[in-house]
């Protein structure tokens, strides 16, 4: 009713090398990385996670940003799922879980810094190599490898802490693990490079090797 004006073209998705869908198989493993990513980003994220409807299937709507207005194929949920949408949906079953199990990536309070609170949660930071971030590394465009540690600090729920490496690089990236206090192993517990992968178990100061764009979490103990 409105011309094709009721959208926006203010955009920001990226097709991987081709628009709409594609059988190219580098282009499909690309997607479906970007796509554990994002979920990965939500679901390990402070606060509520928020989700639309279908994400946790992989739905798409063919880039329109304005499916309200349709009853269509465009906007339904599909219940006849192939085989890798089916991995996904396990995937952030296996996120919410992951997020119910440990308090430090849901904290109830936001502290200042040099403040400690009983229901928040301690953050550290570090760079590629291991080493604490800095106000540089903050500021620099070119850090875009960063390590995140986050501890719960509730007695209630118990004490955990997870480590997760965000890489942001279209470029291949060797991270050191990080030295932390009372942490002597860092069990892989997700890499977004895979639907799935065997546990293992690696020590501060190792290194690990990042493909371009990816995550990995960790349980440290």
């Amino acid at each position: 009713g409105e011309n094709n004006r009721d959208g926006t073209d203010n955009n920001h998705s990226f097709n991987h090398g081709m628009e709409g869908k594609t059988n190219d198989p580098a282009i499909v493993t690309a997607r479906r990385k970007a796509l554990r990513n994002l979920l990965a980003t939500l679901l390990l994220s402070a606060g509520t996670p928020m989700m639309t409807a279908g994400d946790e299937i992989g739905r798409s709507q063919r880039g329109n940003n304005n499916a309200y207005i349709h009853d269509d194929e465009l906007s339904w949920l599909p219940w006849d799922l192939e085989e890798w949408q089916r991995d996904v949906f396990a995937i952030a079953r296996a996120g919410i879980r992951f997020r119910l199990e440990h308090p430090a990536i849901r904290p109830r309070d936001f502290g200042v810094w040099g403040e400690t609170l009983d229901t928040a949660t301690q953050m550290d930071w570090y760079n590629a190599s291991g080493v604490s971030m800095s106000i540089q590394d903050w500021d620099s465009p070119a850090e875009r490898t960063l390590q995140y540690l986050a501890a719960s600090t509730h007695e209630v729920d118990g004490f955990n802490r997870i480590l997760l490496i965000v890489h942001g690089l279209e470029s291949e990236e060797t991270v050191t693990l990080p030295r932390h206090a009372g942490v002597e192993s860092y069990t892989l517990l997700f890499d977004s490079a895979y639907d799935w992968i065997e546990q293992s178990d690696h020590a501060p100061g190792s290194t690990i090797a990042m493909s371009p764009t990816l995550m990995k979490l960790f349980r440290a103990h």
